[in-house]
């Protein structure tokens, strides 16, 4: 009997304004396109805003993906009609939470300081406990994040920081390469099965 292959999750950061740069917006539905066309499952804040709505509209036209929102209830009534599931959480701590547990790898799109919160945390959760066996992408269009990649460059000669706390990072400056960064890991975690 073969092995069922396990599902497939990817968490998405990015930011719910709208009117962002349009090779943004495009990003954003080629994760959504990737999520769907490879049957996997998107888990992201889960309302109906900004790179939010793109990467899910993007996840829903292909027809094979599903999408987990994990909604805050101050934000209950901007969720997205689009999620297959939507989880109720009491805040942002629970959500971080949430969605840190429940996902495989974390792509981090353009997003402010509520974006910038999530890649933290969920770099701390995972830094602090040794999971090792996930990944954030840190997708940088346009040179967006250079100034944080700097700053971590700043604490590690500082010493307050030591380059182990990056292996779980991979930046990628274009889409082609988060794209072939999230195929390499999702083929190395089927392979390790």
């Amino acid at each position: 009997m073969a092995q069922q292959e396990k599902e497939f999750t990817v968490a998405v950061y990015c930011s719910a304004s709208e009117g962002l740069p349009e090779q943004w917006m495009a990003a954003a539905r080629e994760i959504g396109l990737w999520i769907g066309r490879s049957g996997s499952t998107l888990v992201y804040g889960g309302v109906d805003a900004g790179l939010m709505r793109v990467v899910a509209e993007a996840v829903k036209s292909c027809g094979a993906g599903r999408i987990t929102g994990v909604v805050p209830e101050l934000r209950s009534n901007m969720a997205s009609p689009l999620n297959d599931v939507s989880i109720a959480v009491s805040g942002l701590s629970e959500r971080k939470s949430a969605m840190c547990g429940m996902s495989d790898v974390f792509v981090v799109l353009p997003g402010g300081y509520g974006t910038l919160d999530e890649f933290f945390t969920t770099l701390a959760c995972l830094r602090f406990n040794g999971v090792d066996s996930k990944t954030i992408v840190l997708y940088n269009p346009d040179g967006l994040y250079d100034s944080l990649l700097n700053q971590f460059d700043t604490l590690m000669r500082s010493g307050l920081m030591n380059s182990h706390s990056l292996d779980y990072v991979k930046v990628v400056n274009d889409t082609h390469g988060l794209i072939g960064c999230l195929d390499n890991l999702k083929t190395n975690r089927h392979d390790k099965k």
